[in-house]
């Protein structure tokens, strides 16, 4: 083999590693692009969590206040029905009936 054939069979193998490492290239660019896409929308819906976490956290306590307040109401309006239930003995009789 010439040199001159020597040269070309290095040129065209050169030629060839660079066309596969574009192709490599293009491929980690492609998966870099999908990865950071992914990123961006897990990081979107962690906040988006966050900010629903907070508002139910700001929301827990005013809630549970409402809730012993009607708890409250209940056992009320349960006591004040016992004593009417007591006070009227014929009631009795016609809430049976």
């Amino acid at each position: 083999m010439s040199q001159k054939d020597a040269q070309v069979q290095k040129a065209k193998a050169l030629h060839d590693a660079i066309r596969q490492m574009t192709e490599q290239t293009e491929t980690l660019e492609a998966e870099l692009s999908k990865l950071a896409a992914e990123k961006a929308q897990v990081e979107a819906d962690l906040a988006t969590s966050a900010n629903r976490a907070r508002e139910l956290q700001a929301q827990l306590p005013q809630k549970a206040m409402e809730l012993k307040q009607l708890e409250a109401l209940e056992q009320q309006k349960e006591a004040e029905y016992m004593k009417m239930l007591e006070a009227t003995p014929t009631l009795v009789q016609v809430l049976k009936k």
